[in-house]
């Protein structure tokens, strides 16, 4: 990927590093990645990629840099997300997301995801919810 530099401080900047540069580019390159950005002012403002094994699609990550959020580019990459993971047959996606990010989890809901579960102590500090959204 040409742009891995400057999605991997994306990443750093949105999520304080959660994924080494390792495990981002081998992410990456995996063939059964999705992988959707935004750019905005000649850079990437916003990402989001996840996988696709078989009918069964998992979001990874969603993360738009400080002075690009409110302008509905999460949204966006969650919708054209959604469109790469149906055309590589998946017909459900399930996330993690901690369970105080209420922000991510109001875009998520509004997305059509539902809760189905907790995760206790996923994350060193929180739990995770666990949601679902079918995308045929």
């Amino acid at each position: 990927m040409e742009n891995f530099e400057e999605l991997y401080t994306l990443e750093t900047e949105c999520f304080g590093g959660s994924w080494t540069r390792e495990m981002l580019r081998s992410e990456l390159e995996n063939p059964l990645t999705v992988l959707v950005c935004e750019c905005l002012d000649e850079r990437i403002a916003a990402f989001a990629f996840g996988r696709v094994v078989v009918d069964e699609a998992e979001l990874f990550q969603i993360g738009t840099l400080p002075e690009y959020r409110g302008r509905g580019l999460a949204k966006s990459l969650l919708e054209r997300l959604h469109g790469e993971m149906r055309n590589r047959g998946a017909a459900v996606c399930f996330l993690e997301v901690r369970s105080c990010n209420n922000a991510a989890i109001a875009l998520y809901e509004k997305s059509g995801y539902e809760r189905i579960s907790m995760r206790r102590n996923y994350y060193p500090d929180d739990d995770a919810v666990v949601m679902r959204k079918f995308l045929v």
